[in-house]
Formats: C-alpha cells, structure tokens, sequence
C-alpha cells in the first residue's frame, strides 16, 4: 500500500563488536569527557525487547553517524576504541565501503533516524521471534538490525498491529527460521497489509491493552515472551498447566515480586478478554460484523505438533478474515494504480512472499 511505504525500516547493521559497550563503560566516558555523549547512545537489540520486563537496552554503542574521519578523530577517546577493536575487524570484510569506512556502521540507516528524529516514541517488533508481539520505545535509542522500526506513535496503529488479525497476516506472508520462529519482513508483511479506513474507534481499546500488558510486565518481572507463554498456555487458570506454574513460582521466588501466581494468572485472563476486545473492534472496523471469531485455544497447522496450540481466534474465521483481506489488498492496489504517485513498474514485478489464495493474486511490492 502507499499509505505503508516509509514507515517501516530495519535497525542498523553495525558490524564490529568494538563498537558496543556496557552501560558502564558508556558512562565512564560521558563522565571523563561530556563531549562523548555526542557519540554515545544506548543501543536496543532483540533480546532487550522480547525478555526485559523493561524493555530497556542493555548496551550502548559508539555512533560516528556519516561523518568523516577527520571530524570522528575529534572524540579521541571513543575513536580509539573503535580504531583499535573495529579496523581490525573491518580491513578484512569484503564488502568496500565497511572497508573505506571502518569507523562508521556498516549499514547506517541514515533514512530511519531522519524519520523518526521528530517523535517522541516509536513503534518496533523483533525480527525473529517466536511471537508478533509490537511495542512501543524511545526514539533516541539505536536499532539493531534484527529489529523493525515503524514510524508510528499512535495506539490506533498499534492495536491493529498487535491484532490477531495482523497476526495471521504476517504468519502467512513472512518466511520461519525453523518451525517455531517467524522471520518478520515488513515488505512482505506490512507494506502490502491494507489497514482499515478509518482506525479512530482502535484508539481507546489500544491504549488499554498495550498499559494493562506494560503494568503486569513491570509488576511481574517477566518479559514479553514469557508473557506470551503464558497468554498461550491452555488451563493455567484452572492450575492444570503444572509446568507453567512450577516456572512462575520459582521466577516469583527469584525476583522477588510482590504479586501471587494467582494474581497473574488473572492478569493474563484480562489480557485475553482485552485481546478479544481488540480483535473484534477491529472487524467491526473493517465492515466485517458477520465473521464470528469464537476465540479459545485451537491448534496451528503450520506450528510444530509440540508447540502448535495458541488463543486465536476459530481457523475458519482466520480464514476468511485473510481471504478478505487479500481482495481489500487487490481493491487498493488497482484503485492506487490509478493514482499519479503510482510507480508504473510496480506492477512488472513480484514480492517475494506472493502467494496466490482464490486465483486473487497478492499485491505486488517494488
């Protein structure tokens, strides 16, 4: 879709373990001298996302953006480091910029941090991971490359993200590392996902579950995909899933939190009923009052056996939800084919993820 192109980006490609550094070390050098700060930011990887209750990086990383040498070498303490412990490393990459240019990144993704240098917050998923799970986080930080950037602050936006919906969208459409792990590309995902027209009604709804999931992160010390193990575990709430329980005393033990098993277990059930919530108020968005989504657990035929039960909605809604959502895509794509803004070569060309569903053919990206 036009309206999803430039919103989304992969994190920078760093490429030198010389320019990652510890909060301490970080802090050292912004201590010796305050000019450091300059090229100093903390630096967000996947694991950080997906397993920090805060969700805080746990590195920082030196940033010499696109500047010269000369200009870089004006910060002596921090270009030693990556002079000693990057060029090394660099010198014998075949690729030639990383090469010419040892003390910058090796892919610095200059058009993500222009985009989002006037927000406040942005939206960012992990790349590989076993769940589509969207936050949201400070637009300061760096973005690794195994993380998406969207460029987005709005909770409309992130309630449909978050979504079942979107959810099973993105299954089909991105490529697995192995049976249980999507491999999340947003340009066979997410520029060709056909949003609803009007998302206003998604706001409230949004706003509720990403606090209602922030607090119960934070009161429970566990991190999203935990949270999400436990969202997906069958009958926790009728202390029948002995292991998920065993696992949450022992983490309650050892982090030493204030809440009871079950008050968690009951914090999940609310997360649920909220999901539920969300997906619905999203049909409703689409138009679509007539598709009935029975939520429960169901098991996922392109899931391992060992692992394929979630809290989804009916397979048959999932679907025709998808079905529909591939005619709304070809709708739009003809209508924005009409548009001067359209790039008339578009339509020579194939994603790499098409695939073909009732003979209505994917819309294709550039």
């Amino acid at each position: 879709m036009l309206s999803n192109k430039g919103k989304s980006f992969q994190g920078s490609i760093v490429l030198g373990k010389g320019f990652i550094l510890t909060p301490e070390e970080a802090l050292s050098l912004i201590d010796k001298d305050p000019r450091n700060k300059e090229v100093l930011f903390p630096y967000l990887n996947g694991d950080d996302l997906n397993n920090s209750p805060t969700q805080e990086p746990s590195r920082w990383v030196i940033n010499f953006f696109d500047w010269s040498e000369e200009k870089a070498r004006s910060y002596p303490d921090c270009f030693d480091i990556v002079e000693r412990l990057v060029k090394p490393e660099r010198l014998i990459q075949k690729d030639k910029g990383g090469k010419e240019k040892w003390w910058q990144f090796l892919r610095p993704r200059k058009e993500l941090y222009a985009t989002i240098s006037e927000l406040d917050q942005v939206m960012v998923i992990t790349r590989v991971s076993k769940y589509v799970v969207t936050t949201f986080v400070d637009s300061s930080y760096i973005f690794m490359d195994k993380i998406v950037v969207l460029s987005y602050e709005q909770k409309d936006v992130f309630s449909v993200l978050q979504s079942t919906i979107f959810d099973s969208w993105a299954w089909k459409y991105s490529s697995t590392l192995g049976a249980n792990t999507i491999n999340f590309s947003p340009n066979d995902c997410f520029e060709n996902f056909p949003f609803p027209l009007s998302t206003e009604s998604l706001e409230k709804i949004g706003a509720l579950y990403y606090n209602s999931r922030k607090e119960l992160m934070k009161k429970s010390q566990l991190g999203l995909t935990k949270i999400y193990n436990l969202f997906h575990s069958e009958n926790i709430s009728q202390n029948a899933n002995i292991s998920k329980l065993t696992f949450l005393q022992k983490h309650l033990e050892k982090a030493n939190c204030c809440l009871k098993i079950e008050e968690i277990v009951s914090n999940i059930q609310n997360l649920r009923n909220l999901h539920i919530q969300l997906d619905q108020t999203i049909i409703n968005s689409y138009g679509w009052k007539d598709i009935v989504l029975t939520h429960d657990f169901y098991e996922i035929d392109y899931l391992p056996k060992n692992d394929r039960v979630r809290f989804t909605m009916h397979p048959t809604a999932r679907k025709e939800i998808l079905k529909r959502l591939l005619i709304l895509n070809l709708h739009r794509y003809n209508e924005e084919s009409k548009s001067d803004t359209f790039d008339k070569n578009i339509s020579k060309k194939r994603s790499k993820s098409t695939h073909k569903a009732s003979n209505i053919m994917l819309f294709p990206e550039d």
